[in-house]
């Protein structure tokens, strides 16, 4: 058992006794019996402790034996356009919130590989490159923020071919290596330009797949500020719709499948191959946690019914 305090728990703490000391001397002040003051003052002081350790939030670990792997590398290439947050996800989500867990599951599905990752809007930039520290990764990834529209000037699918190359080719130098691409993206080319061909980088990769992110129906949008994004011509609220032609061409020029971005799990298939052709290193133990909070939650509950019952019924805690 060990916690992960939701906020500081001396400043809780703090908090707490402070709360606790002044009840207690304006209890003790009244006009009760006895025992009336000290069952108030330890009700409450029961209730400002349990919530002392709901907020300590007690965890209990559990280890898992994995497998892990030692000779494959992840690259992640995402589209990071202003697109990706239109609100089509499992219904009305951010796409990129869709992203964010795919890229999540898929690294804890794969523990001791490397990861690295680009993205990609008006320019390309590798945030990570290819790390056995997958937290980097991830930490990483929940740092991208949505683009302003000032920023958003459009962009073509092809604005990370060259940080691909460099990635793959360092990735390509190591021996016995499988490189495995994850190209997330809604597809949308916005600038009035053809797309460059991705065959050439086809031949440094193993497996992977291209992921279309959204709906054909579209999802609508809101700038970095949290407004809605309108059409220009129509002023309407813009919809950007995903373009699958555009991404089953980039999955036929990389060689690899393509899926669309339904769940987490979509890609669960190219992970399954991978470790079961990928070299093994041994085991370790991945440590998992549970919360067990809500062990707490149940009593402080009653105590908070039975203050309130005190109070409509005698007019009193």
């Amino acid at each position: 058992m060990t916690v992960k305090p939701i906020f500081s728990p001396v400043l809780i703490g703090i908090l707490a006794a402070v709360l606790c000391g002044l009840f207690a001397y304006f209890t003790i002040r009244k006009k009760y019996r006895i025992h009336i003051k000290i069952a108030a003052i330890v009700r409450v002081f029961l209730i400002l402790l349990l919530v002392f350790v709901i907020n300590l939030r007690p965890v209990k670990k559990v280890y898992d034996l994995e497998t892990t792997l030692n000779n494959v590398d992840v690259l992640f290439v995402v589209d990071t356009t202003i697109s990706m947050w239109a609100e089509d996800y499992q219904g009305d989500q951010p796409r990129m919130n869709g992203v964010r867990e795919l890229i999540s599951h898929v690294a804890f599905s794969m523990p001791g590989s490397n990861f690295g990752l680009i993205r990609f809007d008006n320019q390309a930039q590798i945030l990570a490159p290819f790390t056995g520290d997958a937290e980097s990764v991830l930490d990483a990834v929940e740092m991208i923020e949505t683009p302003s529209r000032l920023y958003a000037k459009g962009s073509t699918l092809d604005t990370a071919y060259e940080a691909m190359e460099e990635l793959l080719q360092s990735s390509a130098k190591k021996e016995n290596r499988q490189t495995v691409v994850f190209f997330l993206s809604d597809g949308e080319n916005t600038l009035n330009k053809e797309t460059r061909s991705f065959a050439e980088l086809a031949g440094y990769i193993t497996d992977g797949s291209v992921i279309g992110c959204g709906t054909k129906k579209g999802g609508k949008m809101k700038d970095g500020n949290g407004s809605r994004i309108h059409d220009p011509q129509t002023y309407e609220d813009a919809v950007s719709k995903m373009d699958e032609k555009n991404l089953m061409k980039i999955a036929g020029d990389l060689g690899i499948s393509y899926t669309k971005l339904t769940s987490e799990n979509c890609v669960d298939y190219v992970v399954s191959s991978i470790k079961s052709t990928g070299s093994s290193h041994g085991q370790q133990n991945i440590v998992n946690y549970t919360d067990t909070y809500y062990w707490y939650v149940i009593p402080l509950a009653g105590l908070l019914i039975w203050e309130l019952w005190l109070i409509i019924r005698k007019g009193r805690v």
